[in-house]
């Protein structure tokens, strides 16, 4: 016997987000509706040439010409306002596909944000269970952020989560997501790694967010501090593996307060330990 357990998440559809989709679906019953009309016609206008195919007569060849006079402009309306549903309904599709954009994306990196972490998290895990294979959470967060923005200001604060959203997206594999979830905090959904290749995975995202890098004629040498839970170790749970990697994330960024090394800000912290309590 084996039972399986569904878990459905609600998320709030915004306003905005529901107002396109209202849109988008009057004007597909719009569509629909012309749609069927245009087959009428066109279904009136063939029996209308077969009748003048077989007319005989004068007078009953021009009653029937006008007849299919009368139906061609009724068949080019029909047509027009067709083409009218259709741009209407591709509008409405293209507006629906900007407001998901909006409501899934982060505004200033692009990346995408935490509604999306909670979907293709459970998507993944869905998958890692189904093929047996392991599953990476890793929680980072920028050590000195706050320092940053208050002594260089928030523009060059923005540019350094920029920076980061891209070095992070260079250093990952395609199949890996990295999400920004708010502030200066990211989380990488990282397929198919093992418990023992954690800890490479997080030396190489270290290393390449630590290099040298200038902004407003300032080198900056960024540190962060990573925690990372791993399916199926610490659980099957999308909650709580974010949970665990982001309790192993204090854990080192606790560690690195006691050991920071000559106290430069935005140097690298060490960022060693993967696993928080469990």
């Amino acid at each position: 016997m084996c039972s399986a357990k569904l878990t459905i998440r609600r998320v709030p559809i915004p306003p905005d987000r529901k107002r396109v989709m209202s849109t988008e679906a009057e004007s597909v019953l719009r569509l629909a509706q012309v749609k069927r009309e245009i087959r009428e016609a066109e279904h009136t206008l063939e029996k209308l040439l077969t009748q003048i195919a077989q007319a005989r007569s004068e007078e009953r060849l021009g009653a029937l010409y006008w007849m299919v006079l009368e139906n061609e402009r009724l068949y080019t309306e029909l047509h027009d306002q067709n083409l009218r549903a259709v741009r209407e309904a591709d509008s409405a599709h293209a507006a629906l596909e900007q407001a998901v954009r909006v409501a899934e994306t982060d505004p200033l990196t692009q990346l995408p944000n935490r509604i999306v972490l909670w979907d293709r998290l459970t998507h993944e895990l869905e998958l890692a269970k189904r093929n047996s294979t392991p599953l990476a959470v890793l929680f980072l967060d920028l050590n000195d952020f706050k320092k940053t923005n208050d002594q260089l200001g928030h523009e060059v604060g923005d540019r350094l989560l920029l920076h980061v959203a891209g070095v992070l997206k260079a250093t990952l594999r395609a199949s890996d997501t990295v999400c920004r979830i708010g502030g200066d905090e990211f989380v990488i959904i990282a397929e198919n790694v093992p418990s023992d290749g954690v800890g490479r995975l997080i030396s190489k995202i270290v290393a390449a967010v630590a290099r040298p890098w200038t902004v407003a004629g300032t080198v900056l040498t960024q540190g962060v501090s990573i925690g990372a839970s791993n399916f199926p170790a610490d659980g099957d749970q999308a909650e709580d593996l974010v949970r665990k990697a982001d309790a192993a994330m204090y854990l080192v960024k606790l560690a690195a307060r006691t050991t920071t090394r000559g106290g430069e800000r935005g140097g690298p912290m060490p960022s060693a330990r993967l696993y928080g309590p469990r």
